[in-house]
């Protein structure tokens, strides 16, 4: 095995492979960043915002909503509408839009396009009036999990927007909870979910309209003014960052990160898996930071981590302080990155296996034929094999003492009668300045063992 894996990757060609990991990182997240919101629509003295919220609700979709809420403000539009079409999402996000559209300074109202399920429930019953398109639903809000901690808190949200709009806060909770009966309504053991019709009987909502037309004439009839309607929808980078933060394409981003890293501690120079590596990991961070998932202090905390096991790799022998730490840093980033804990730990647990098993294939499999020859050495030198190794000029250190110059960790430097020789340690760590004893010459190698000090 060769010590360290070549360790004539220190100095220079460590300093440069870390100076084009910094550069190309920093390069791939501004480039995922420079998406924005675009405006679809013309101006008026009245405009109409509207807002889409369509497909699952996540964190990306909660801060596209913040942002362009903040928008209509600064465009000085007269009312925001949220044309809603979804069948649900992630409680905390639906938790955050809810909260935004209660601050908002432009009045909110709510068209449900299609259907409102689940968390997007609750933000229909944020708004202020709620007009469902002829054909649409809402309801069908029972939480997964489903169990007595989360179902109080959720119910409790939906109640609360409920009535603070003047609505049946008990409709409301049965749309959550199968144990309320609601007579005439709901059985127990239902999920309550409502037609457009029945959502208007039961003063769930205001008005049925038929679509954005139909419901453009109607507010202009109830508030007495021409609306121009405008859309602000995703730009392309906010749609790319919506994908990336998914819960099944940030571990597999993840894992290319430390696989592609990984394959570059083991070879020389720089190649495929480390421009890979990079990439996905400026992906990965770059879209979480345009979903408004996360700030810099993560990136910062997760680069500082990979520098330090880069470090650890290149430049100082061993695994000590700086690999453990790393590693640690690696796992706090990826945790301030992630939408849940929960999504932390699967991305780590994915990325951690993949490249467990790619070391395993690059070692046991690659190196069987022969495709890592110029990585690592894989032909035996032994005597049984006929090969020696020249021993001239060694035997004299045999029994000598001398005293450890750098750490062992097994290998280091020692001074042994007067000369600085390359050792390696019989057993662990030896500090430096510690007083060592040749015990062995093996061919090239010289052995030696820690001496007690009298």
């Amino acid at each position: 095995m060769l010590r360290y894996i070549n360790l004539s990757l220190k100095g220079g060609v460590a300093i440069k492979k870390l100076v084009r990991i910094i550069v190309c990182f920093l390069l791939i997240i501004s480039g995922v960043l420079s998406g924005s919101l675009y405006v679809v629509g013309a101006g008026g003295e009245e405009q109409l915002v509207f807002i889409p919220i369509k497909g699952m609700i996540e964190p990306g979709q909660a801060s596209f909503v913040e942002r362009s809420l903040d928008k209509a403000y600064r465009m000085g539009a007269k009312k925001v509408v949220l044309d809603i079409d979804t069948p649900g999402g992630l409680i905390a996000s639906s938790q955050k839009i809810k909260s935004l559209v209660f601050d908002s300074k432009v009045p909110v109202d709510a068209f449900v396009s299609g259907e409102a399920k689940s968390a997007g429930v609750l933000i229909t019953l944020s708004a202020e009036k709620i007009y469902l398109n002829s054909g649409a639903s809402m309801g069908a809000a029972e939480p997964i999990p489903n169990n007595e901690k989360i179902l109080s808190s959720w119910r409790s949200d939906l109640e609360s927007a409920a009535e603070a709009r003047g609505r049946n806060k008990n409709i409301a909770a049965g749309m959550a909870d199968r144990d309320i009966v609601i007579e005439n309504v709901k059985d127990k053991g239902e999920i309550l979910s409502l037609s457009a019709k029945k959502a208007v009987e039961l003063g769930m909502a205001d008005k049925i309209v038929q679509g954005r037309n139909g419901l453009l004439t109607e507010l202009a009839q109830k508030d007495g003014v021409y609306y121009q309607s405008v859309e602000i929808n995703p730009g392309w980078g906010e749609k790319l960052a919506w994908w990336i933060i998914n819960p099944f394409i940030s571990p597999i981003l993840l894992l290319l990160g430390f696989a592609g890293l990984l394959v570059e501690g083991f070879t020389p120079g720089w190649g495929v898996g480390g421009t890979i590596g990079i990439v996905a990991l400026g992906i990965y961070f770059g879209g979480h930071l345009m979903a408004g998932v996360t700030g810099w202090l993560a990136v910062f905390i997760f680069f500082l981590g990979v520098l330090a096991i880069l470090l650890e790799i290149f430049v100082i022998p061993g695994f000590g302080v700086a690999g453990i730490t790393g590693m640690g840093m690696v796992i706090w980033g990826v945790f301030l990155s992630s939408t849940s804990p929960a999504q932390a730990v699967i991305s780590l647990s994915v990325a951690a296996l993949g490249s467990i098993i790619l070391l395993y294939v690059m070692i046991k499999v690659l190196g069987r034929r022969g495709m890592l020859n110029r990585i690592i050495l894989g032909t035996k030198l032994d005597s049984e094999t006929g090969y020696t190794t020249p021993q001239k000029g060694l035997d004299k250190y045999l029994d000598a003492e001398g005293t450890s110059i750098t750490p062992l960790r097994p290998a280091g430097v020692a001074e042994i009668l007067g000369d600085r020789v390359d050792v390696v340690s019989e057993g662990g760590f030896v500090p430096p300045g510690s007083p060592v004893r040749v015990v062995l010459i093996e061919g090239g190698r010289i052995v030696v063992r820690p001496t007690k000090v009298e």
